[in-house]
Order: structure tokens, then sequence, then C-alpha cells
């Protein structure tokens, strides 16, 4: 059996693919490892291609499973892949998952002729599916844990698949299958060799504007991989000459005393040529971490900002304070580690069924902030978007219950980009809105000029910037 595991094609329709994507690889890793039957073929198919170099590929090749991961960002460009996969291989069984998939399976089957959507974690449930085909001429799903799928003219839904609870019983990802040059890494970086990996599932709180639909389809939300697992591929990183690697996770210092073991054992690996990258919660900083981070290599971290006003941080449910927040960059700072710091505009929430929304002037106030900071060399880049209301996420409800969104929800998220308006926001105009957005980017512009280290396989992120000041 030949099974192929695809992206839609990022160059028919440009996204930010700067990783292989883990979950596919997560699928075909799992795959190789547990299949004693049919001995599939397995192949990872990668962003980079045009749909009709995509259609090439796959007419070559012949799968007789075509799996597709996205988000809800691509899923329009997702389902136009689908349908052209569907017309020139009618009998190819078509599985997607991700992000989108498993917040809006109907969705998917509305828009695309797909055959099964995967909700939810997929190593198990993916593999339950491929072993159905692999054993019967008509496939018996009915088995299959964590599945939409179409019988009969009939969308059936089974029961959800349960987490896996230990992640150190996965295989790491089928690293074997990738070139590392087709991937550009992060915009940000110290090496031009990088790879992105998972060092943990999911996150113990629940922001309103996160979309986290994977990993919140079951209990518990968050788990972790061991430090010696880790460790274990990392080094099978580095032998594949790969020299700076983020560290996968919505934060590291979930836990501070495992995320100090952890810098502690990668310092033990000993490889001085090798960088990392992290993202970091602002209240669970020591200067004991920031020193470990520092000695292994760790150059920068992403540190969730998103206000400068302790009021909406408070409304969003980050359970962090603007005070925390200083206190972060500056300790990290002042070991010498870079500060990326990740800030919206306009957020809203909800209290007690009421609305909530950031003004206009508390947009001025994380601009300030944001300036003061810099100035102290406390952060040296930003982030700077309107807060998005996506499928999963408490602020896409919020959004639907309150009719903020500018225009039909699909559209909104089929023409998405973080530079546009894409709620309503009572009391303020949408030409406010735009001159805000535009401050903020000259603002993270000149950050960045000011600190380096940009990679110029990135240059496509300088045109989206300069679109969104003409707009």
């Amino acid at each position: 059996m030949r099974v192929v595991l695809a992206d839609p094609p990022a160059l028919t329709r440009s996204y930010d693919a700067s990783y292989p994507n883990l979950g596919l690889l997560y699928l075909a890793g799992f795959l190789k490892e547990n299949m004693t039957e049919g001995s599939p073929q397995i192949e990872y198919l990668g962003p980079k291609h045009t749909l009709k170099s995509h259609l090439d590929y796959l007419k070559r090749v012949q799968p007789e499973v075509y799996g597709i991961s996205f988000t809800s960002k691509t899923a329009q460009l997702a389902y136009e892949t689908i349908r052209s996969v569907k017309d020139v291989l009618p009998r190819t069984w078509v599985v997607c998952g991700g992000p989108h998939p498993t917040a809006e399976p109907l969705e998917v089957f509305d828009q695309s002729p797909v055959d099964i959507c995967v909700v939810g974690e997929g190593e198990l449930t993916f593999f339950g599916v491929v072993q159905s085909l692999c054993r019967n001429d008509v496939p018996d799903f009915s088995g299959v844990d964590g599945i939409v799928y179409r019988q009969n003219g009939a969308l059936i839904r089974n029961k959800p698949r349960a987490f896996i609870n230990h992640l150190d019983d996965i295989p790491y990802p089928a690293w074997d299958l990738v070139d590392f040059k087709d991937f550009p890494g992060m915009h940000l970086k110290k090496q031009p060799v990088e790879s992105s990996l998972l060092i943990s599932r999911g996150c113990p709180y629940n922001c309103a504007f996160c979309s986290n639909p994977v990993w919140k389809s079951s209990k518990p939300w968050l788990r972790h991989r061991s430090v010696e697992n880790i460790c274990g591929e990392i080094e099978l990183l580095y032998a594949r000459g790969v020299r700076e690697i983020y560290l996968s996770s919505d934060e590291l210092n979930f836990n501070e005393k495992w995320a100090m073991g952890l810098c502690r054992s990668i310092i033990d690996l000993n490889h001085r040529d090798l960088y990392f990258q992290c993202n970091m919660r602002a209240d669970n900083v020591s200067d004991d971490l920031a020193q470990l981070l520092a000695r292994m290599n760790c150059w920068i971290v992403h540190l969730g900002m998103e206000s400068g006003n302790d009021r909406v941080l408070e409304g969003l449910g980050k359970r962090v304070t603007v005070e925390q927040i200083v206190n972060a960059a500056r300790t990290f700072s002042k070991r010498g580690i870079k500060v990326f710091a990740f800030m919206m505009l306009f957020n809203v929430w909800e209290e007690g069924g009421e609305l909530c929304c950031e003004t206009s002037q508390e947009v001025e106030n994380s601009i300030a902030l944001m300036k003061s900071l810099f100035r102290e060399r406390a952060i040296h880049y930003m982030s700077w978007q309107f807060a998005t209301p996506m499928p999963g996420s408490r602020l896409y409800d919020i959004a639907k219950r309150h009719g903020l969104f500018n225009g039909d929800p699909q559209e909104v998220m089929a023409h998405f980009d973080e530079h546009r308006v894409a709620m309503k926001i009572p009391g303020v105009s949408e030409t406010s809105m735009k001159w805000k957005i535009k401050k903020g980017i000259v603002l993270k512009d000149w950050f960045m000029l000011r600190s380096g280290a940009i990679s110029l396989r990135h240059m496509w992120r300088v045109w989206e910037n300069l679109k969104a000041l003409a707009q």
C-alpha cells in the first residue's frame, strides 16, 4: 500500500510553511514502527509545490491513501486540493486531519469530497484507518475511534479517541522523509539549517483567543515528553545537520523544575554550535532558569504578552500581569537572551455573558509599553496583529454569539490575514483600527531592523507588511 501524507501546496496560495509538518511526520513514524500488515510505502509531500506539481506527483505515485493536514488558515486551499485530487484519483482514499478538521469536521465534508476526517490526536486513529484498508476489500471503520466518515451517503461520527497517555511511547517523527533545505525555518535565526521539535502537547490554560482543538479534544490538556526522549531526538537531528532547533510547545516553562532539568540535559550534550528558540510564559521565570537557557544556547524566547493592560489580560484568562511580563522580559535580557513579544490588539472576551472589548486607549498603552521595553533593550522583536477568532477558540464562539465577524465567518477565514480587520469592535471605527495596526507594523519592523538576525528566505514577510501599510 502506498500512503502519501501531504501539506496543501503553498506555491499556489502562499502560507507560512517554515517547518516540516510535525503532525504528518509523527503519523509516518508511527506507521513505520507499528504496521505489520501491508508494508505501506510512506511518502511526505511537502508544501513546496504548486497545485499542478502536487497533482503530477500524485498521478505518478498513484497512492491508495492520501492524507492531508491543514489549519483554518489553509482550509480553502485544502478544499480546492482535495477536490482536484478526487478528480484525478477517484479511487484514492482521502483522509484529512489537523486543527481545522478537528474543529469543523462537518464543514470539511460540506466543502470537499473527503472520505474520512480524523478528529483529535492522529497517530492511533490514522493507524486504525490504514489497518482497515489493508485488511478488507470493503473496509469497516466502525471500530476506529476518533473519525467522521461517509458511508452510503451518510456521515457517521465514531466515539472520540482517548489520548496516548505517555508521549514517549510515540516513535520519533520520520525525519528521513525530510530535506531540511526545503524549509526556511524561523524568520529570525542564527543558523541556516533549522528544525522544530515538539516537546509537549497542549497547555493547561484556556485563553479566550487560543485555538488548540487537537490537544483539547480530550484530557489531560497538557502532556510532556521525558527529558531523555527529547534529548534523543535532538541528537538525531544534530546528526542530520540541524544546528538550530525551535523547541515547540505552548510554553516550555509549564513546570519550572522540569524546564530546568531539560536545560541541564541539553547543556550536557555539549553541542556548542547548536542553538535553540522556545516559547515562554511570563509568570514562571526565574533568573536561575534564564541562566540555564543562556548556557544551552537559547538565544531568543517568544513571550506571550498579548496586551499591556491588566484588565485585558485578566479578561482573556491569561493569568499573568503586566508586572510579571515586564519582569520576565528583563530577566531574559539580563542574561543575553533576546525577547520576541507576541502582541494582539482589540482583544475581546466575555464577563458574565456580557461582551467586553479592548479600547483604543488600551491599544495605545500596549504600544507605549513596547516602546518603553525596547528602549531599555528588554524586548527586541514583536508581532502585531488583530485578535482573530479562529475555529476551536472561545473567541470564535464569542464573535459568533455577538455578531462581531466582519462578514461571513467562513469568508473571513477564507481570506485570513493577521493584518485584516476580522471583527467589528463596538465603539471603534474600522479606520481607527487600521491606523492602530499600521502604527504597530512600523514599530515591529523598526525593532527587527535594529535587532538583526533576519533570514532573507522570509523576504515575503516584508511584502505582507507593505500590503498592510497600503490598505
